[in-house]
């Protein structure tokens, strides 16, 4: 199951959709081949096309009440407010309506950001010193915050109270995969996911987010 199909199991047939952080259009055509509304917006303006409005994660430029389903996939660590950003899909968001988002592991092993291992267990400061070193560092421009020092990362805990703090219901989708996929054994695995595969081994958090 893609991406684009799994997120439209949420969302009525020919609903309006919003992709957030819109990049090249991907899930856009996608979901656009599944039949639904589309829109997206996108903060560098070589990447605004037909359906793609420039505009930031924190002022969206629709209604409130507006969209069945928005999907904002690795973007709330390059946006400047993630906390505004969330109030924003918050507001737009019908009631009963679903969003899908993803947040940085502070702690995660592999940062897939700069293609290493280990670097998000030092010391924020020193990862720029070791980043130059390897030739690696980013620097922060019109595609949004790329460097460890300014971009977002984030505990599990932490994101779990801002989420609520915005009014949103949330599910981790990785739990909820697990509980599906292997039934009623789920409860032998899920202890070893939320003690040790989530808060180090994996990279992101992805959450499966409703506006009641």
């Amino acid at each position: 199951m893609t991406h684009a199909e799994y997120c439209g199991k949420f969302i009525p047939a020919g609903g309006k959709v919003l992709d957030v952080g819109s990049g090249k259009g991907r899930f856009l055509c996608e979901m656009n081949s599944l039949g639904f509304d589309i829109y997206g917006v996108e903060s560098n303006p070589e990447r605004v096309f037909e359906k793609v409005v420039k505009a930031s994660a924190e002022n969206l430029p629709f209604p409130d009440n507006y969209f069945n389903f928005v999907n904002c996939a690795e973007v709330s660590e390059h946006v400047d407010n993630p906390i505004k950003m969330l109030k924003e899909i918050f507001r737009v968001l019908k009631p009963g309506a679903k969003c899908y988002i993803s947040f940085h592991n502070r702690w995660g092993i592999y940062d897939y950001h700069y293609h290493l291992y280990l670097i998000n267990w030092l010391p924020r400061l020193w990862t720029e010193p070791v980043l130059k070193f390897l030739n690696k560092q980013k620097e922060d421009g019109q595609t949004g915050r790329q460097k460890l020092t300014t971009m977002h990362y984030y505990t599990y805990g932490k994101v779990k109270k801002i989420l609520f703090s915005a009014g949103f219901l949330a599910q981790d989708v990785r739990a909820e995969k697990i509980k599906r996929r292997l039934g009623r054994i789920s409860p032998v695995f899920l202890p070893f996911y939320c003690l040790l595969l989530r808060p180090i081994y994996f990279n992101t958090f992805h959450f499966l987010l409703g506006k009641p």
